[in-house]
């Protein structure tokens, strides 16, 4: 057997019908394989970056492993931006990459090439992978597989690179000599129940704090069943904000730079803070994370071992698990915070809204008219806080780029979460992140995928551009249509790919969204005033107190519950 036959009869066995990539000189034995089989449907994208989001889009929303493969040289570097997304965000994607074959590898030092386009794309990745190896022996295929795939799902997963020279990839081996990857498995580590049990019931006001880590282990269902049994409130990080109802009356928004006021409020008050799979990075907490600690008792979940040994607070107690083995273990414990929850609720009645500008209520008034069995994709920048300060879902699933932050990801990976769910996709862009990838919008008409691609134009790179007012004196250099950034006429773009387009100009425009044809669909809400994303964190010792400041009464109310 060839191969490369081996790989697409591997990746078959692991129920993956999807692949995405993007042909080149030496993967093409690669792709002559996957041509032979009626079980996988390969994806040309239009650019490799966009099959690396695409793979990660699938990955994230089949909880199955995402596949991208690309030629060497320019196609495996334009897979670095995905592989470096799919690491931060802890994505299990199997990157394959060609390579020129074993005889025209550079074997010299200080030569810098001797095949054409041959680039050490093992070395590049090295820090951005779990496994990451050039494939020299055909004979060690099935191996090499088996531990990527291993590693892509073990622990806190991630991201797995096999390099293919192309004289590895025509190579025919026998089977039956293949070696497999042999695992030794471990078993989970225990914690101290009792010992959590009595720290919860020593506290009057806990919360829990949780991350993507949730999602991940596919555990919504145990948390929201756990939240309502307890009666206990809930606030989340930004890429876990929809795994509760918006109108929960235990969820009270993601916290953070720009999170929720409310949400933060209700942080700050806590006595206790259960943290389930989130990184408590510097957006979620700040600089100065121990001040936001104080006079709290901090308890700490992660299936990342290395997340556990950089504390927060000197005295956190840390619990190296699953966040869904660390739920069941914790099911059968009860206990009833309602009259903390009561004030919990009060907080939010009051402060709900309280930063709302007119762009918060396009999301807002969007996102109630979204079909409750869509996904939904969001891109980086200003449209990805509105859309989750302001989104009123009601169990719609939401994927996007979150540690690595990478503008472009919603239009790719919009295909990826498509192919895994065969549901509609609304996919929420700005305008500079929409031009970043806005070649796969071929792939989408080519191949009539459902798919509601959104623009929210307001014609400036508007983050960067709310940097400079805070930070520079409002000298807007490279991000406003007046100092060199420029959006293109979207109307003819969306015609040029034979797309529906709609405009939205005004809140009054916005039933268009519930009156969408089938199919793919092109729709651009245009806003022409200055942008700004607020609550901001203050200098303050209370992440209570953000910017800008909140009505001293109010405030001194809230304060007081």
């Amino acid at each position: 057997m060839k191969v490369t036959d081996y790989i697409v009869q591997f990746i078959n066995a692991h129920k993956i019908d999807r692949v995405f990539g993007y042909p080149g000189g030496v993967i093409c034995h690669l792709i002559d394989s996957l041509s032979k089989t009626k079980s996988i449907k390969s994806h040309v994208t239009y650019n490799e970056q966009g099959a690396a989001f695409a793979a990660c889009g699938y990955a994230q929303a089949s909880n199955k492993l995402g596949v991208a493969f690309s030629t060497s040289g320019p196609g495996a570097t334009n897979l670095v931006t995905g592989i470096a997304n799919a690491y931060f965000d802890s994505i299990p994607v199997l990157f394959i990459t060609g390579q020129v074959d074993t005889y025209a590898l550079n074997d010299r030092e200080g030569i810098r090439q001797r095949g054409f386009q041959e680039t050490d794309v093992v070395s590049m990745v090295k820090s951005i992978t779990k496994y990451s190896v050039r494939v020299d022996n055909p004979f060690d295929i099935r191996w090499c597989l088996e531990k990527a795939v291993f590693e892509a799902f073990n622990g806190n997963p991630g991201p797995v690179l096999l390099d293919l020279p192309a004289d590895i990839q025509r190579a025919e081996i026998d089977v039956s000599m293949l070696k497999g990857y042999e695992v030794e498995l471990k078993d989970d580590d225990e914690f101290d129940v009792a010992h959590l049990d009595s720290i919860l019931k020593k506290s009057k006001r806990p919360i829990m704090l949780i991350g993507n880590g949730i999602k991940i282990a596919d555990a919504k269902k145990q948390i929201i069943q756990l939240a309502q049994r307890w009666n206990i409130p809930v606030v989340s990080s930004l890429p876990a904000f929809d795994v509760f109802p918006f109108d929960s009356k235990h969820y009270f928004g993601f916290i953070g730079t720009n999170g929720q006021r409310y949400a933060n409020f209700v942080f700050g008050k806590a006595d206790l803070v259960i943290s389930i799979g989130s990184r408590l990075d510097i957006r979620q907490i700040g600089l100065q994370r121990d001040r936001y600690f104080k006079d709290k008792t901090l308890i700490r979940i992660d299936v990342d071992k290395y997340q556990l040994v950089n504390k927060v607070v000197d005295d956190e107690l840390g619990v190296f698990l699953n966040a869904k083995t660390f739920l069941s273990a914790i099911s059968h414990l009860n206990y009833n915070f309602e009259d903390w929850n009561a004030v919990c609720i009060r907080i939010k009645s009051k402060l709900l809204g309280y930063d709302d500008q007119e762009y918060n209520r396009y999301y807002s008034a969007i996102s109630e008219l979204l079909p409750k069995e869509c996904l939904i994709t969001l891109d980086v920048g200003q449209n990805q806080i509105w859309f989750a300060q302001s989104a009123h879902l009601d169990g719609q699933s939401v994927y996007m780029s979150a540690g690595h932050g990478s503008m472009g990801y919603s239009l790719p990976a919009s295909i990826g979460v498509h192919c895994a769910t065969g549901k509609e996709v609304y996919c929420f862009n700005g305008d500079g992140g929409l031009m970043m990838n806005i070649q796969e919008l071929q792939l989408i008409k080519r191949e009539k995928l459902p798919i509601k691609v959104f623009c929210f134009n307001n014609f400036a790179l508007g983050m960067i551009r709310g940097f400079q007012e805070r930070n520079f004196n409002r000298n807007y250099s490279l991000t406003t249509e007046s100092s060199g950034w420029e959006s293109p006429d979207f109307e003819k773009i969306a015609n040029a790919f034979e797309l529906p387009y709609f405009r939205i100009e005004s809140l009054d425009d916005v039933d268009i969204v519930s009156n969408l044809p089938e199919g793919p669909a092109f729709i651009e809400i245009r806003y022409k005033g200055d942008t700004n994303l607020i609550p901001n964190f203050g200098r303050t010792e209370l992440i209570q107190n953000q910017l800008p400041e909140m009505d001293k009464e109010l405030f001194d109310e809230l304060m007081k519950l």
